[in-house]
């Protein structure tokens, strides 16, 4: 009998020593997991750190942030729609110059005719030439190819408007 005991006792035992090994890989994986969110968490906050010091630095200093325009073209032969245009102009800028300097930037499509293909751009004039350089990089949209040119740039909406019409159809 005694035998027997000693039988089942290891046999408790092992399944003992083995529940707490697995228990030990699934705490040490959410032991892994809650330390790269810390340090998500951590750059996160670094990142908005750095956001607020620069906007809070353009505020405070003589000149506020001044707004540019850029009127462009697209040539395709395909139809592009403004979602398209905006999304391919972000990504574009995330990619070149990371998630602060599409912060930075902030591009918005203000104006689009989508039978003209011309558009303007408002950004800050401290970034118009990121918003230029991704634009002029951008080679396709959803599977379709195109060409944006950007035309002009202006410091007024009034004559951004103005140059788009007056360009040739």
């Amino acid at each position: 009998m005694t035998w027997e005991i000693e039988y089942i006792l290891a046999i408790v035992l092992g399944v003992y020593a083995l529940a707490l090994a697995v228990l030990y890989i699934i705490i040490a994986r959410i032991y892994r997991k809650l330390e790269l969110y810390r340090k998500m968490v951590k750059r996160l906050e670094e990142t908005i750190k750095i956001l607020h010091k620069d906007v809070g630095e353009a505020l405070t200093k003589k000149h506020r942030l001044r707004r540019r325009y850029i009127v462009f073209t697209i040539v395709s032969s395909d139809k592009i729609l403004k979602q398209e245009i905006e999304e391919a102009l972000r990504a574009k800028l995330a990619s070149l110059y990371g998630i602060i300097g599409l912060a930075k930037s902030d591009p918005q499509l203000v104006y689009y005719e989508p039978e003209l293909k011309r558009g303007i751009i408002r950004t800050s004039h401290l970034t118009k030439d990121y918003v230029l350089a991704a634009l002029s990089l951008i080679k396709e949209v959803n599977g379709k190819k195109l060409l944006v040119i950007p035309v002009k740039t202006t410091g007024t909406i009034k004559k951004a408007r103005k140059i788009l019409y007056s360009l040739r159809k």
